[in-house]
């Protein structure tokens, strides 16, 4: 069996840490075992968070988070706060657990808070590694491998702002056997209950999810519940006075789970359910497009290279100069039928290093038909891009593509993209033959 271009990995599980909110618990004589030594929040009971804004953008791959908080120190004398932000237990399969306090995160575990800062009055703040005994028979520290502890200092009644930004790669789940494939939903967690160890409630505070190039109708809040509203694509939970229990720790699903099969399928296409929906997909279209780059030597950058169900190693360059803002690719389906979606892999998508070093799209216009229009977005990671089609249910006989802005390549300005495929909605679950 190929390997379907969502990178379906067999039989592995895969996993990368998320986050939460800062602070900590107290421990109040919880046992622990061994020579590891838990993690302990000292003055945070004499620190208010007055307010606190956390945004997350949910991704394709990840999640980019950014809290600002407001502190207050609500003694008359100076306090050294110490800290942590919980670290998820979640690892890949060849991963390890650093053991110990002091020890970087980097030098052990780079998948850990990538991209991980902290600042207090615009002033950055450093941050150490401190692993979570095991086991414990706490269900507050259940699936926490560790934390990335802080110190700040307040004079007497000093407010200060803070702010942590960091990206969190989502837990995955992938399995392929024979003609069929699997790969989990893609979920994000972080844990406000830390933040009861601070002095009192926490004062306001607003809570935003946004999707960045995922489908909005895709994002789901699985817990808590009945805090949030929607308004427009985002989901929103403002608070005030909140006293964070674990019935307030944060569960969201960015896509569903994908499940692929592709016995049985017409020219050479294959069914997916993503959700509870099923569509076939395929790449029976014709295509041209506005500039290509030259071949060198053997190797083609040729607009064919889109029609891929695979995982992809060749792509479509165009070959303008500059870094391709306004150039486009144009397929016209053998078969028009309404559409229910686009998929694309975005970049030169066969290595890390290629997809680094060339320009991939970040915003296109797609028009059906050349009468119904709509922007879309493209997070800066090599997975693919999952585009709904809203609103049109009239058979599609032309797609254009029109890449409006660019992720800049680190070493070519060459607008790259991969692959292109076209789904297609089923009324039911297609009926397949037992997997023997």
């Amino acid at each position: 069996m190929q390997t379907f271009f969502p990178i379906v990995l067999a039989a592995v599980f895969l996993v990368q840490p998320v986050l939460a909110n800062g602070g900590g618990y107290f421990r109040g004589g919880v046992e622990t075992v061994g020579d590891v030594v838990g993690f302990e929040p000292k003055e945070t009971e004499k620190i208010r968070i007055l307010d606190e804004k956390l945004t997350v953008e949910l991704g394709a791959a990840a999640a980019d988070v950014e809290v600002r908080y407001l502190m207050r120190n609500e003694t008359d004398k100076k306090v050294k706060v110490r800290f942590g932000f919980p670290v998820e237990e979640s690892f890949d399969s060849n991963d390890f657990e650093p053991v110990g306090e002091g020890i970087p995160v980097n030098a052990k575990q780079p998948k850990y808070c990538q991209n991980y800062s902290i600042a207090a009055s615009g002033k950055p703040v450093d941050s150490k590694w401190q692993a979570e005994p095991k086991p414990s028979e706490d269900k507050r520290f259940k699936g926490i491998a560790g934390w990335l502890v802080s110190e700040i200092t307040f004079t007497a009644g000093e407010e200060k702002p803070v702010l942590i930004r960091f990206r969190s790669a989502y837990p995955e789940e992938s399995w392929s056997a024979s003609h069929e494939s699997s790969t989990g939903s893609s979920q994000f967690k972080y844990r406000l209950s830390t933040a009861a160890c601070w002095a009192g409630t926490i004062g306001s505070g607003k809570i935003t999810l946004k999707p960045n190039g995922i489908p909005a109708s895709e994002l789901k809040v699985l817990k808590p519940v009945n805090r949030f509203r929607k308004d427009g694509d985002s989901w929103i939970w403002d608070f005030e006075n909140l006293k964070p229990t674990m019935a307030d720790d944060l569960e969201i699903e960015a896509s569903p789970q994908i499940l692929t099969h592709e016995h049985g399928t017409p020219d050479g296409s294959i069914y997916v359910s993503r959700g509870d929906k099923w569509s076939i997909c395929h790449v029976n279209y014709g295509i041209k497009a506005s500039s290509t780059l030259p071949a060198e030597g053997e190797i083609s950058y040729a607009a064919e290279n889109l029609k891929s169900l695979w995982s992809p190693d060749t792509a479509w360059c165009e070959g303008v100069k500059g870094a391709g803002t306004g150039e486009w690719i144009e397929l016209a389906p053998e078969v028009p039928k309404p559409l229910a979606a686009i998929e694309m892999a975005p970049g030169y998508f066969k290595s890390e290093e290629l997809f680094e070093a060339n320009a991939r799209p970040k915003k296109l216009l797609v028009e059906l038909n050349g009468e119904h229009s709509f922007t879309a977005t493209v997070q800066d990671a090599r997975v693919t891009c999952h585009i709904p089609i809203l609103g049109y249910a009239k058979p599609v006989k032309t797609i254009r593509m029109t890449f409006q802005e660019v992720w800049p390549g680190k070493k070519y300005e060459d607008l790259c993209v991969s692959a292109i495929r076209l789904h297609v909605s089923l009324d039911k679950e297609p009926k397949f033959q037992p997997v023997r």
